[in-house]
């Protein structure tokens, strides 16, 4: 390793190992926290409930498309299918 790469890598090293050294605990807030009164967390309690709602919504509306897509295949499906032909129908 060359001088200069050495003193490009302490410039860097320097000042992370000194803000690692001398940082607080982080104090949390009242959601991260977990007070149940709080109306932040009542709220971001609220929000989780919206969301689920729409994606349950949204997941049900592919099933009912889904089985809406099946039923119509079957049906096309039955209405297209040949019949006996004369043939098959002599030979019975």
């Amino acid at each position: 390793m060359s001088l200069s790469c050495r003193g490009r890598l302490l410039r860097v090293l320097t000042p992370c190992l000194f803000s690692l050294l001398t940082s607080r605990p982080a104090l949390a807030c009242a959601v991260c926290f977990g007070s149940p009164d709080s109306s932040l967390t009542q709220g971001a309690r609220a929000g989780i409930l919206i969301l689920l709602g729409v994606v349950a919504t949204v997941l049900t509306g592919i099933v009912a498309v889904t089985l809406f897509w099946v039923r119509r295949a079957r049906m096309l499906e039955a209405e297209e299918a040949p019949g006996p032909t004369e043939g098959q129908r002599a030979r019975a």
